[in-house]
């Protein structure tokens, strides 16, 4: 098995074995490609880690906030090399909840990228635990530096690697020598989606994200190190930092980092990837654009009959797909091969179109308390219904109800499973108990293993991009609303597409509303509406609610009062 102790083992292992093959690739300024190879990229590694341990002792935090670049990468991992603890954060939050994170994490060091200058400048006061602010600039990269370093509480990424060129200069004989690694404390923070009152800090350690590369190490073995990765997804999630960014160095692979969604485009036909990890609304957009594109091309019947053509020689061990269609595969960049996707439930149908044409989807499950990943669709296997088997480590149970159940509650065990919640005993027990983790996904194990996933979370509302929506965080909104008397938030994929639309069913304060003069139905669903887009304002885009219901009835409760939400369909 795969011998991995901690994360800085993962790129001494890339540098042993790949040497001078390119690691990462992008554009500064979106214009002039860099590429960083394995063995070129350890000494930056090891400057930045002797920068960080000068910045911040053993269980110190460290904040890393922005767009996916090799600054936020090195961050990540020259923190938690250095004994100190990441602290990822989504940069799409609103700039309240940063500061709230932030201060909850007692962060000492905030590395961002150019984007949030202006939040640091003008909030930086609020963060007192904050000694320094890191900017960084994709631009202004560099793996050397001759500047000196100079202590400031506002400083730039360069101005720390001069730091480290100090440090490393000075060595003596020995050279380099790694920090001691207790891959079993507290490395990576991770704040679910919510405010500081609903969101919860997942604890992981270095093990945890070992056990995740040793898993997935077998399953997607058939990459080499002509294989190419583009990185698309936002880097804070764990998904991505596992599966994009860390998992591919296994075998090699360069990883290509992505302009932006807005030049997905463009970079697929420029890196020319032969796998992504995507989300299933990114994988169903995909389709579509293809789609879109045959159609304006009038060649919408050509390509059903080279579908059914080609599939039919499928099924006689004749594979003429890169032939049949090399236009569609263009735009793609000529040499997709693999999607793996995961985050939320993925339409089966979708599977099979992208099959048809030649890329196989990898279908996989898991989550952020478990580093993230549980099951995976081997790359070398084809199942479009199930989010694949259990990953070499990860024990599955099924907790039914009564014995007769064909579904129930997914339990899991595994070094990958989370230390628990930060700050929170009460909340760890409620989910963790002799090392089993109880997911709170509802599913099945069938006689081969493969896991099946028939309902999710309770509560929680996964997006059509992945993200967790907290339905109790919006409905504190809307119950500041005088005219809501109960509410419940729930989504619902009414298209059956794939796309969330997110809900709120209301039962009005009928006294209320009559003191306001709204005496019929349309008047009173008007102002709800007008209130609720109101609230829209307060909320990031993929929480805003897309729909309003009117119900006259109260909504059904337990002996202690609380709402059946499994009713509320």
């Amino acid at each position: 098995m795969l011998e991995l102790n901690c994360i800085y083992d993962l790129y001494k292992r890339g540098a042993d074995l790949y040497g001078a093959h390119p690691l990462y690739r992008f554009n500064k300024d979106k214009e002039e490609m860099v590429s960083v190879n394995y063995d070129e990229y350890m000494p930056f590694l090891q400057k930045m880690t002797l920068a960080f341990s000068q910045l911040v002792n053993k269980d110190e935090k460290v904040v890393v906030l922005g767009e996916t670049s090799v600054q936020w990468i090195t961050a990540y991992v020259s923190t938690v090399t250095a004994g100190g603890v990441i602290v990822p954060l989504d940069p799409g939050i609103l700039e309240d909840e940063m500061v709230n994170f932030i201060n909850l994490a007692e962060a000492k060091v905030v590395v961002y990228s150019k984007t949030f200058e202006k939040l640091f400048q003008e909030r930086g006061n609020e963060l007192k635990t904050v000694e320094m602010f890191v900017q960084t600039d994709k631009s202004s990269f560099t793996l050397t530096t001759e500047e000196a370093y100079e202590a400031s509480r506002y400083t730039t990424f360069n101005n720390i690697l001069a730091l480290g060129e100090y440090l490393y200069a000075n060595l003596g004989e020995e050279g380099f020598v790694l920090p001691e690694q207790d891959n079993e404390k507290l490395s990576i923070l991770l704040f679910t989606s919510g405010t500081t009152g609903t969101s919860k800090g997942v604890m992981l350690c270095q093990k945890n994200i070992c056990a995740v590369m040793k898993g997935i190490e077998p399953t997607l073995n058939v990459l080499t190190p002509d294989d190419a990765v583009m990185s698309v997804l936002p880097i804070h999630h764990t998904y991505e930092m596992s599966a994009g960014i860390l998992a591919p160095m296994l075998y090699g692979c360069t990883i290509n980092i992505s302009d932006g969604i807005k030049y997905v485009a463009k970079n697929m036909k420029q890196f020319q990837p032969t796998i992504m990890t995507l989300v299933p609304l990114f994988a169903a957009t995909l389709y579509k654009t293809i789609m879109k594109s045959v159609q304006k091309q009038g060649k919408e019947k050509t390509l059903k009959t080279g579908i059914k053509v080609s599939n039919f020689l499928l099924k006689l061990h004749v594979d003429l797909r890169k032939k049949l269609f090399a236009q569609v595969l263009e735009a793609l960049g000529g040499r997709l091969k693999y999607f793996v996707v995961g985050g939320a439930a993925l339409n089966p149908e979708l599977v099979d179109s992208f099959k048809s044409l030649g890329i196989h989807i990898s279908q996989g499950y898991g989550i952020t308390e478990c580093a993230p990943l549980i099951s995976v669709i081997d790359l070398k296997d084809y199942n479009p219904s199930s989010c694949g088997k259990a990953i070499p480590g990860m024990q599955v149970m099924i907790d039914k109800e009564h014995p007769d159940d064909l579904t129930g509650e997914i339990v899991v065990k595994g070094d990958n499973v989370m230390l628990g919640y930060y700050n929170a005993p009460e909340l760890t027990d409620e989910v963790l108990n002799n090392g089993w983790f109880r997911t709170g996904d509802y599913g099945y194990v069938d006689k081969r293993g493969y896991i099946y996933i028939t309902g999710r979370k309770k509560n929680i509302i996964i997006a059509s991009n992945g993200k967790n929506v907290f339905p109790e965080e919006i409905e504190e909104y809307i119950s500041e609303i005088s005219l809501v008397e109960e509410v419940v938030v729930v989504g619902r994929d009414e298209k059956r597409n794939g796309e969330i639309s997110i809900v709120a069913v209301v039962v009005p304060n009928m006294d209320e509303c009559e003191a306001q003069g709204l005496t019929d139905d349309e008047a009173i669903y008007n102002t709800l509406h007008e209130r609720i887009n109101e609230v829209n304002k307060k909320l990031v885009a993929y929480k805003h609610i897309n729909q309003v219901e009117i119900r006259k009835e109260p909504f059904e409760k337990t002996a202690a009062k609380k709402i059946k939400r499994f009713l509320v369909k």
